[in-house]
């Protein structure tokens, strides 16, 4: 079984160990980033890239995309686009939205600015209490998991379990898990 496993919300603090964790493990994610951090913490991301692994946008600032008007969401959109591009020298082909929260109005506009919109199958709620990576990963049934700002389930775990990560690209899946 293949596990996609995405991190949202990054780079951050947390950046480092989870890529040396994927590399330990031989294991392959695809990173959601903000632009404003990305700007900010621009080796994290070039290291991200040239370990491997996918790197997509997860707007600006992280702003609720549903509750702004299309001028506002575009311009999150466009401005997490235009960061990965300065840090990177390419555009990024996948877009997540902060929080999942995408209507069929943010999504028009993700795909008139040429972006794919990657979901999750499972919604790990990371940011709630108690939430350890051991706790999400029982969640997963086989699809994907994303995460915000915690380390990842050990991949022994995952090997335990016969599931092997890869990306979010469309050649890998489409749906993704986050942790």
């Amino acid at each position: 079984m293949k596990l996609a496993l995405t991190f949202d919300d990054g780079p951050s603090p947390w950046t480092a160990a989870v890529l040396d964790l994927l590399r330990e493990y031989e294991a392959r994610a695809t990173f959601f980033l903000i632009g404003a951090r990305v700007r900010e913490r621009p080796d994290d991301v070039r290291r991200i890239a040239a370990e491997g692994h996918e790197v997509g946008n997860h707007t600006l600032t992280h702003p609720r995309l549903t509750e702004i008007g299309d001028e506002e969401a575009r311009a999150e959109i466009l401005g997490g686009v235009e960061a990965l591009e300065e840090v990177l020298g390419e555009r990024p082909q996948l877009f997540r939205a902060p929080g999942f929260h995408a209507d069929e109005r943010v999504l028009a506009i993700v795909s008139e600015l040429g972006l794919e919109p990657v979901f999750a199958d499972v919604d790990p709620q990371d940011w709630q209490p108690g939430k350890d990576s051991h706790t999400i990963f029982r969640l997963v049934p086989g699809g994907t998991t994303a995460t915000r700002r915690r380390r990842p389930a050990p991949a022994t775990t995952a090997r335990r379990r016969s599931r092997r990560s890869t990306t979010s690209s469309p050649a890998s899946a489409r749906r993704a898990t986050s942790w």
